[in-house]
Parts: structure tokens; C-alpha cells; sequence
């Protein structure tokens, strides 16, 4: 729902979305943690919740210009992390349309926008329809046809086939299928709308019930020679598979706002637990091993909000590159909520196991963020995606060319306070050109980090040294990963004389485009809060890029005590303040 203040302050929705659900540990209340785990036991429909946020979330990833609520989609991103700490199935309860509406948005008809938009904003959903459980995700060889009919029958298509965990596919008023069209490769498929009966027709009757998002539906759908229009047809022949992967960007950038919901909710309730132990006296978050997890855990809370953030403003600012962005994203916030949820239960030891009791939600976070980790994009799959641009990147090195004014753009990302340009799905690339912006503009950036720190007196001097190695660490590593790149590329061989093995590489770009966004980020927001802190504060940022680098080194360590105790110096007050883990740290209930 869109407001005055909305416009003029983005995130003062989220505050005002989060105060209107109430105090979320209150037992009573029908949007707080205990009914989350109420209906999660019951396998029940986030009925309530969804239609109490329905109307701030709904049309909220489709642009003004086309009927919709956007105003970008990193405040998007924002309110569903606000309602989704109170239940991750709210998301997919009222967004799951989000990747077959994105499709028709950005490729359809002005008939098909204006139908769709209009039955979001009414209630309704649409379903997608694109996988099949032969095939999991090997789409190109996904069997489900749309065949030509014959003339006599007015033109359009016969579906045959079937497809299977399509979310909400029980409730659905429409449905886009990704169907064959022809014989082989990427352009042999097409993407068509249905609508009213004819989604009711084909409605299998099977449903899926996964570990997690209880109460969401994963529905199935036969077809067998169903009759569908020729004006079904979504763009042009051929494009189907093409419409759905550039929607998928947009869809994966809107799931990290499920992963980091659910941290957020598993870091205040292990946080609420180590509070209230009393070890010889005193509280257990002020014990060495409680404060150490807890810390760790929030160092990654706070690098994947910076990777989801900063991805969602990229999508305004440099769609080209979300092809990579989405997917550092993704991967950075399903893999840092997971490590974060897992010290997080240690800290909460046997309580994390209940299914009674005040930290009762925290075994249903952690179930529904590993359903986050598998939907709309696998972490195989997503690494694929991502080696298979790590060619192109290799080969932009050194080079200052990232593509069509992306050096302004940058900085129109990294800066929170800048206005962003208005949303076009159409503008989304399978694969950007040149390289990756956030990398190429390191160094200058890291230099002037750097200077910042020692000279500028910008944060505190223990905290100078710190930060002047990490960024001189980064840069070594971005280096070291290009360089391996070309010559794995080159037809270089691992150690043990294996073939090339760039998913490896893939997941440490990720981590490493991470870091750098963090830098990138506090040298554009120098002039203003970030975390909580003053403006130019930065020391969340050396515990932070440690937490990362050891990950893209292959440690998974936690913090040294030292980092440990200056981040929690950092996010105690956003705790105990009831602050959102996040750089913008807007005010919750």
C-alpha cells in the first residue's frame, strides 16, 4: 500500500507495514511468532496474515507506469522482509505470482498486462508453470507441447503434457506454461497465458506437501489436448524459455527477502534465549562461545542484506547486470541464513528442536528457509548461472569498460539516498556485457576506503588497521579468482590433474562480489547512517568483510574475538532497539 511517506521515505513503510502487525513475540497475536508456529504444525494457510499485508505486497514488484505499486524494488524487498519475520509463507501466500506476472509485464500484451494486474490487485495469483518432475532442471528437455491446432478449430494451440510444483497451483485463476513449440534448443519453447477454465480443466489434483512453507500449496497440471487460444501466446514464438529466465532475475533477487526474514527472526529469538540464561550470574550472550555465534551469525545476516539490497537497486540502475547480481544474491543469502540459523540453533541448543514453548518459530524459519534455497532457482542451477559467465568476466579484466554508463549507475546503486530510475522488465539481459562493475571499480573504491579510514579519521584507528587489510585482502582475491579463471579457461588443470572445475570459482565470485559490495556501500553512504551507526562509522565493516573472506577462502570460521565484540557493539543496539538487520535498519514493531 502506498503512501505519502512512502514516497517520500521508502523505508518509513516498513516501519509502518511492521508497527500495524504488532509485537510479534506477543502469544495472543495472529501475526506473531507463536501463531507462525501454530499454523506451521497445522499445515495451515497463512489465511489472516496474507490478507492483512495482501495490499502492500501484491502489486508491489509491478512499475507504476503498468498499474502497480512499485516504488523500487529494494523497498520491496524491505516489506516482505518485514512481514515475512512473522511468517516466510506469507511470501509465497501473496507474491508467488511474481514470476509468470513478471513474464507477461515485461513481454505480453497491453490485454494481458491490464488482465493480470487487475487480478492481483483483486486477490487472485498466478501460476507458474514451467518445471516437470521428469526433467527436474533440465529444462531443455521438458516435454509438455503446445502443438499448432488445426485450422477448423480456430487457430491457437493443444497443450499436452504435464508440469508440477507450481506455487499456489491449487488457488490459481491463471497460469503461464513454458511449453515445447519446437524441436530442440532454448527457442524451441513458448510461454502461454491461461485463464479461467482453461486452468481449471487442467488442474491434476496432486499436491505436494514440502518440510517447510506449510500450508502453501505446490500443485500439479495435466493436459491432455487442451484447447488454448491463439491470443494465450505471450510474447513472441520461440521466447518462452528466454521471458522466463530474465523473470527469474527479478524473482530471485525477491527471495532473498524470505532468507533474510527468516535469519532475522532465528538471530532475535536466539538473542531473546542467550538474554534470559543466566550462566553463574549473568546473561549468556555475555559469555565468550553465545557472544561468538551470535556475532558470526549476525556478520552474515548483515553481508547478504547488503547483497540483496544492493541487487534490488541494480535491477533499476543497471538491469544488465542482474543476470549475475540475482544470482550473487541468491546464493549469498540462502547459504548465510542457513550457516546463520545453524549457530544460531546452537546457541539455543534443545529449545531449537521444540515445538512448544516461546522459540517454537525458530524450527519453522529454518524448515521454510531451506524450501527458500530450493524454489525458483536451485543452488546448482543458480551456480551454472553464474559460471557461465565467468568466461566474460575473465575477459573484461583490467579493462574499464562494464557496460552502458554503469560507472554512474554504481554509484546511483551504493548510494541509498539516490533516486533510482523507474523499473522496465524489458530491459533485463540474459547475460550482461564486459565485466562485473562492483569488481572492476574495486580498486579505486578500496583506495579510497582506505584513505578515508587513515587519513580522513573516518572511523577509529584499530578499526583503520583492520579495514586496510581486509580491503588489501579483497583485492587480492578478485585478482587471484580472475586469474584462475583464465587459466582454468586456458585448459589448466587442478592439482590432482581433474578436469577444469568452475562451479568452485562460480561460488567464490560470489562471496567476493559480496565483500566488495560491502565496500562499495560504505564509501557511497559515508555522509549517512548505515546499521544504526553514525554517519562514516564503520565498524561493521571489518568484522563483516573478515566473515566473507574467510568463506571465499574456505573457512567457515567464526569471527576472532576481537571482530566478535566490536560487531556486537554494532548490532546490540539494533536488537535491543527493535531495529531490522539491515543497513537501513528501519524500526520494527
Amino acid at each position: 500500500m502506498r503512501t505519502a511517506a512512502t514516497t517520500a521515505a521508502p523505508y518509513a513503510a516498513v516501519t509502518e507495514l511492521d508497527l500495524a502487525l504488532g509485537d510479534p513475540r506477543d502469544p495472543g497475536s495472529p501475526y506473531g511468532f507463536a501463531a507462525m508456529a501454530r499454523r506451521d504444525a497445522g499445515e495451515a494457510y497463512p489465511r489472516e496474515l496474507a490478507e492483512r499485508v495482501g495490499p502492500w505486497l501484491r502489486t508491489a514488484f509491478v512499475p507504476a507506469g503498468q498499474g502497480g505499486d512499485l516504488v523500487s524494488l529494494d523497498h520491496t524487498l524491505m516489506l516482505v522482509r518485514a512481514a515475512a519475520r512473522r511468517d516466510p509463507a506469507v511470501m509465497p501466500a501473496t507474491m508467488f505470482s511474481i514470476t509468470a506476472a513478471v513474464c507477461v509485464l515485461a513481454a505480453g500484451s497491453a490485454g494481458q498486462r491490464e488482465r493480470v494486474v487487475r487480478l492481483l490487485r483483486e486477490g487472485g495469483s498466478v501460476g507458474f508453470a514451467l518445471s516437470e518432475a521428469e526433467h527436474g532442471g533440465d529444462l531443455l528437455a521438458n516435454s509438455c507441447t503446445a502443438a499448432p491446432a488445426s485450422g477448423k478449430d480456430g487457430g491457437g494451440y493443444v497443450l499436452d503434457g504435464e508440469k508440477w510444483l507450481v506455487g499456489l497451483g491449487e488457488r490459481c485463476q491463471a497460469l503461464l506454461v513454458v511449453a515445447r513449440t519446437g524441436r530442440r534448443g532454448p527457442g524451441a519453447f513458448s510461454a502461454l497465458l491461461l485463464e479461467g477454465s482453461e486452468v481449471d480443466k487442467a488442474r491434476s489434483g496432486i499436491r505436494q506437501r514440502p518440510a517447510g512453507m506449510r500450508g502453501v500449496d505446490f500443485a500439479g497440471f495435466r493436459f491432455e489436448g487442451l484447447p488454448v487460444r491463439a491470443d494465450a501466446l505471450v510474447g513472441q514464438p520461440g521466447h518462452g524459455l528466454e521471458i522466463a529466465m530474465k523473470a527469474m532475475q527479478v524473482v530471485r533477487t525477491m527471495s532473498t527477502g524470505c532468507s533474510l526474514a527468516c535469519a532475522d527472526t532465528g538471530l532475535r529469538l536466539a538473542w531473546d534465549f542467550a538474554r534470559e540464561r543466566r550462566v553463574g550470574g549473568r546473561g549468556a550472550d555475555g559469555l565468550p562461545y553465545p557472544r561468538r555465534e551470535l556475532a558470526t551469525a549476525a556478520a552474515l545476516v548483515l553481508a547478504a542484506d547488503v547483497a540483496a539490497l544492493t541487487a534490488a537497486r541494480g535491477a533499476h540502475a543497471l538491469p544488465q547486470a542482474q543476470s549475475l547480481w540475482s544470482s550473487v544474491a541468491k546464493k549469498t543469502a540462502t547459504d548465510f541464513a542457513d550457516e546463520a540459523l545453524a549457530r544460531c540453533a546452537d546457541v539455543l541448543g534443545t529449545r531449537s528442536l521444540l515445538r512448544d514453548g516461546p522459540y517454537a518459530a525458530f524450527d519453522t524459519v529454518r524448515r521454510d528457509n531451506a524450501v527458500v534455497r530450493y524454489i525458483d532457482t536451485s543452488p546448482v542451477a543458480n551456480t551454472r548461472l553464474v559460471a557461465a559467465q565467468l568466461a566474460r568476466l575473465a575477459g573484461a579484466a583490467g579493462s574499464a569498460d562494464d557496460g552502458d554508463g554503469a560507472q554512474d549507475a554504481l554509484g546511483r546503486v551504493f548510494d541509498l539516498g539516490a533516486a533510482l530510475p523507474e523499473a522496465d522488465w524489458d530491459r533485463l539481459r540474459l547475460s550482461g556485457r564486459g565485466g562485473d562493475p562492483v569488481l572492476s571499480r574495486l580498486p579505486a573504491v578500496a583506495a579510497a576506503v582506505r584513505h578515508a579510514v587513515t587519513e580522513g579519521a573516518a572511523a577509529p584507528v584499530a578499526d583503520a588497521a583492520r579495514i586496510v587489510a581486509r580491503t588489501r585482502e579483497l583485492e587480492c582475491a578478485v585478482g587471484g579468482l580472475l586469474h584462475d579463471v583464465s587459466w582454468r579457461l586456458g585448459g589448466g588443470k587442478d592439482q590432482d590433474g581433474g578436469p577444469p572445475e568452475l562451479g568452485h570459482l562460480a561460488e567464490r565470485l560470489c562471496l567476493l562480489h559480496t565483500a566488495a559490495s560491502c565496500v562499495h556501500l560504505w564509501w557511497a553512504c559515508r555522509d549517512r547512517s548505515l546499521f544504526g551507526l553514525p554517519p562514516g562509522d564503520a565498524g561493521w565493516l571489518s568484522p563483516v568483510l573478515t566473515a566473507v573472506l574467510d568463506r571465499a577462502g574456505g573457512r567457515v570460521a567464526p569471527l576472532p574475538d576481537a571482530e566478535a565484540r566490536r560487531l556486537m557493539d554494532v548490532v546490540t543496539p539494533l536488537y535491543e532497539e527493535n531495529r531490522m538487520f539491515s543497513c537501513a535498519a528501519p524500526h520494527l514493531a
